[in-house]
């Protein structure tokens, strides 16, 4: 069974593409939607949310932020704890295959994520035997929830939920819920910034531009007074304009004229919501990647949000989309391996050189092809002369005939990782039988 919303609006729906939800809409009328969502969600609610995060530059900017940390952290299948190596081997290649034939995951995997910002999502893998090769987006305002908190399939976007559709199993949709969204409060705060820039242009058009008062000259007369004014507000709009003999000239305030108070009451409202989203500040978002103090926290603080995105993604589509895939093409066999969105973390060069420093004050030898790949650099040995009062080695013995020097293979990074680290073992468990006998 494929959703599909309907194609045709009707009267009584039409709204959901006619109208912007956010026209006219005040802290009250926020305030009633909400409480007629708590029971079985809103349509409307969720148009809103659509909305607000494609209008507001700072929502947009963090939403856009953290689908696309998802976006670069790729994925990988992995064997579970205690599985057999034989069999999770050969559901490793076959998920792997399945996992690369879906042709939009990347997107799939951006759009569950908007649960985080709406308080659900789903999507609706399209099956074709034992293969999915697209998946579905659906929108949350075709959804309601029953008293159970089921979700119920709405196609009309009707307010009712007596209306809607149970979705049975076959449907086999992948959805995630998250307690706290973030669009709750986000929306109260557009509101006010929206009010508070709505109010802040009221002020710049009353008192950013100086009205200008004119002392009219003496002896005017009434009939000439329509003139006087006519004059003033075209000064006022920055026109040129003459005035009688005598007339006193129009005042044109300059200077500062103090703070204003919206500035910072929309600075307060913007921050209000990216830390909400992002759990910084737009300063220390800026600072993430300078080394700064503040910057490394933050850095530290969207590393553990986009790893739990991903934890709570990744589970999810394990549980309701790639278990099913393995149960039907292993019948009978338990799920040995899973699906994680994500990389190992590697070394960097600086860390790569310290490691291979260290590695070779304990007196082993790192490969080179695997030292290169580490740090990206081409190695090559110092031909540099040796510093005065080094001792000189001697020169290799000339090689005859055909005859080509035995290279011996260095070891692994691997294995000399693991070689280092049972010396360390073997070291520590001698110094403490000494110190016990």
């Amino acid at each position: 069974m494929t959703l599909t919303p309907k194609p045709k609006r009707t009267a009584g729906n039409a709204w959901i593409e006619r109208t912007n939800p956010l026209y006219g809409l005040s802290i009250a009328d926020a305030r009633n939607i909400f409480d007629v969502a708590r029971a079985h969600g809103s349509p409307r609610l969720q148009k809103i949310y659509d909305e607000i995060e494609f209008t507001d530059p700072i929502l947009a900017t963090c939403v856009d932020r953290r689908q696309a940390a998802l976006a670069q952290l790729g994925w990988k299948v992995t064997a579970n704890p205690g599985a057999d190596e034989a069999t999770a081997e050969r559901q490793r290649l076959a998920l792997e295959e399945f996992v690369r034939g879906i042709g939009n995951l990347t997107e799939a995997i951006q759009h569950l994520d908007l649960a985080y910002f709406r308080g659900f999502s789903v999507v609706q893998p399209i099956w074709d035997g034992d293969r999915v090769e697209m998946i579905s987006l659906l929108n949350s305002w075709n959804f309601l929830f029953d008293d159970e908190k089921h979700l119920l399939w709405n196609p009309d976007c009707s307010f009712d939920p007596a209306m809607c559709e149970d979705i049975p199993e076959a449907a086999r949709i992948v959805q995630i819920r998250r307690p706290r969204p973030i669009d709750y409060p986000a929306l109260a705060i557009y509101i006010r910034k929206y009010l508070g820039e709505r109010d802040w242009g009221r002020f710049i058009e009353r008192y950013g531009i100086p009205p200008v008062d004119v002392v009219m000259a003496p002896n005017t007369t009434n009939a000439e007074r329509a003139d006087y004014v006519a004059a003033a507000d075209s000064a006022k709009d920055g026109n040129s304009t003459v005035w009688p003999a005598g007339t006193p000239q129009p005042s044109r305030a300059e200077g500062s004229r103090g703070q204003d108070p919206f500035t910072p009451f929309i600075e307060h409202q913007e921050k209000l919501i990216v830390l909400r989203a992002t759990g910084g500040t737009l300063t220390s978002l800026a600072q993430a990647d300078t080394g700064s103090l503040a910057g490394g926290a933050q850095m530290d603080v969207w590393e553990q949000i986009v790893a739990s995105d991903a934890a709570v993604i990744s589970e999810a589509l394990n549980r309701q989309l790639f278990r099913r895939f393995l149960e039907l093409r292993f019948p009978g066999e338990r799920p040995c391996v899973s699906f994680e969105i994500g990389r190992e973390k590697e070394l960097s060069a600086n860390e790569a050189a310290e490691l291979a420093g260290k590695i070779k004050a304990a007196g082993y030898t790192v490969n080179q092809g695997e030292m290169e790949e580490a740090t990206g650099f081409t190695l090559e040995k110092d031909a540099a002369p040796a510093a005065m009062g080094a001792p000189i080695m001697n020169k290799a013995e000339p090689v005859r005939g055909d005859e080509k020097p035995e290279k011996k293979p260095g070891k692994s990074l691997a294995e000399t990782l693991e070689e280092a680290l049972e010396t360390a073992m073997v070291e520590a468990m001698a110094k403490e039988l000494v110190q016990n006998h």
